[in-house]
């Protein structure tokens, strides 16, 4: 077996190699890389921004054409100013009368004109966040397929392994989406008549206060980054949850008994352990700064050197049993520390609300169908599904 052949095996089998890892190696440093497995482990690393540092400025200074995204910034002041700043536009209370209800009429009005048939990614879980995003930020975007494509390409050129292929797409798909974006805000300030209520709105709103950090620049750059978060993450979690019950018949009629009474709490459950089981990625990268001890005083603590690029595994720290119940079972009542989709520390998902909604309400609309079945396996095309074709009685 030669070392590439070595690797893709690894890559197919994550969920042994961290297991193993976890009892005989708990952070593996090999070749300038780190693997650290232990949820314990995990959290040191994600709670400590300032020795394992964000990996992602050079990748965002590319997408923005020479700026920063809050996602790619250490703990400093800009980093504070442009996460107060989106939290002023992008509202918590939004979601239970404006997030969650348009969520449910869109799903409701594609899944009515479906006739029983449909591709599940390419017709709903792509296009719901894509839509939110049009509505809700105020950014539909040039095409709706094309900018549901352009976010998926320029998030995986982010968080993904580097693909110069991928970058090229990416960087492409950036520029476009810059250009549209600088069009939009330049028109919605030339029609200062026009006072939508959503994130750009609010958003020129407060460039209009004098407030510092909001000028069109920093629009611009802050809503790239959010558009980017939202549309494939929201996708890929969805189809992998719709994916995991429909590989677990018995669930399956539960999760949508679950659903025809609306038991939004249960619902998120289904979602947040379908995804544990079938985690959306394997970890979160970050850059060691300094030379460091994880689980110091432990007999696993291991020194990371500076310089090191350090993967901590979340997959691994959700099956991790000295800290998660019977991790190989699907149990409903597992306490919120047991998951990990959206990160930890300084750097947790932005939109985790936001996608802790509007997830569970597009799996609940379609496990609402009456008959509903899976009639093909779901493909992906590299990081992301692509095709997952149901059909249901009308």
């Amino acid at each position: 077996m030669t070392k590439a052949d070595l690797i893709k095996w690894a890559f197919n089998h994550l969920d042994l190699v961290f297991s193993v890892l976890r009892w005989i190696k708990p952070t593996l440093v090999l070749n300038g890389k780190a693997f650290v497995t232990r949820y314990d482990d995990v959290i040191e690393v994600l709670d400590r921004d300032w020795v394992f540092r964000v990996p992602y400025a050079e990748k965002m200074d590319k997408v923005t054409h020479g700026s920063n995204f809050f996602l790619g910034m250490d703990n400093t002041e800009q980093y504070t100013l442009d996460v107060s700043n989106m939290h002023l536009t992008a509202r918590r209370e939004d979601i239970n009368h404006l997030i969650t209800p348009f969520v449910d009429r869109t799903c409701t009005e594609i899944l009515s004109v479906s006739n029983g048939k449909m591709d599940v990614i390419q017709e709903l879980t792509r296009v719901v966040p894509t839509r939110l995003i049009g509505k809700y930020f105020g950014t539909p975007g040039w095409n709706e397929t094309e900018f549901t494509d352009a976010a998926t390409a320029i998030f995986q050129y982010l968080f993904y392994p580097y693909d110069p292929k991928v970058e090229e797409v990416a960087l492409l798909a950036a520029e476009k989406t810059r250009d549209y974006l600088d069009q939009t805000i330049a028109e919605r300030k030339s029609n200062r008549i026009r006072c939508d209520d959503d994130v750009l709105g609010r958003c020129l709103k407060l460039q209009n206060a004098g407030l510092s950090g909001m000028d069109d620049l920093n629009i611009r750059n802050n809503l790239i980054g959010l558009l980017i978060g939202a549309i494939p993450t929201t996708s890929k979690s969805a189809a992998i949850t719709l994916n995991h019950l429909f590989n677990n018949p018995q669930l399956l009629v539960k999760a949508q008994q679950a659903a025809r009474v609306d038991d939004n709490q249960l619902m998120i459950q289904y979602v947040q352990e379908s995804l544990r089981l079938n985690p959306f990625a394997a970890g979160i990268q970050r850059i060691c700064a300094e030379d460091y001890v994880v689980a110091k005083g432990t007999l696993r603590s291991t020194k990371i050197p500076k310089g090191t690029v350090v993967l901590a595994a979340t997959q691994s720290a959700m099956m991790d049993r000295l800290k998660i119940t019977q991790p190989s079972q699907f149990r409903l009542d597992r306490p919120a520390y047991s998951y990990m989709h959206f990160g930890y520390g300084l750097h947790t998902c932005f939109g985790q609300y936001i996608n802790l909604a509007q997830i569970p309400a597009i799996v609940k609309a379609v496990l609402k169908q009456k008959a509903l079945r899976r009639t093909s396996e779901m493909k992906s095309i590299g990081p992301f599904p692509v095709n997952l074709e149901i059909e249901f009685d009308v």
